[in-house]
């Protein structure tokens, strides 16, 4: 189970997001209710289903793009180890997330961005 939190800070009163089995919960838990997204491969899905559309992103390495393209003019997040950063750019004035669960969370928390 990956941990995903606001900010720069992984403290428990900042977690934001859960990802597990490659579905985002918000919040702390993994109940069906609280299931905001899907990733599968390379799509990010928005609800429970993998639906063509229901697809809001696309990852792309350590990129996430907004849509179905990887147009850079798409791309709303770089993801740098446990960091994620909104835009292009990896400076801490931009870092948006922290996570505790390796590459895979960190593309759930910028799917997570999408997702809001």
């Amino acid at each position: 189970m990956g941990k995903i939190y606001q900010g720069r800070y992984a403290s428990s009163s900042d977690q934001v997001a859960t990802f597990e089995n490659g579905k985002i919960f918000r919040g702390r838990y993994t109940s069906s209710s609280d299931q905001v997204g899907l990733i599968e491969g390379s799509k990010i899905y928005a609800g429970r289903y993998a639906s063509s559309s229901d697809q809001v992103g696309t990852i792309d390495g350590n990129k996430i793009y907004r849509g179905r393209y990887t147009s850079s003019s798409d791309q709303v997040a770089t993801i740098d180890g446990n960091k994620v950063y909104r835009g292009r750019y990896t400076s801490s004035s931009d870092q948006i997330a922290n996570v505790d669960g390796g590459a895979a969370t960190a593309a759930a928390a910028a799917a997570y961005l999408l997702l809001l």
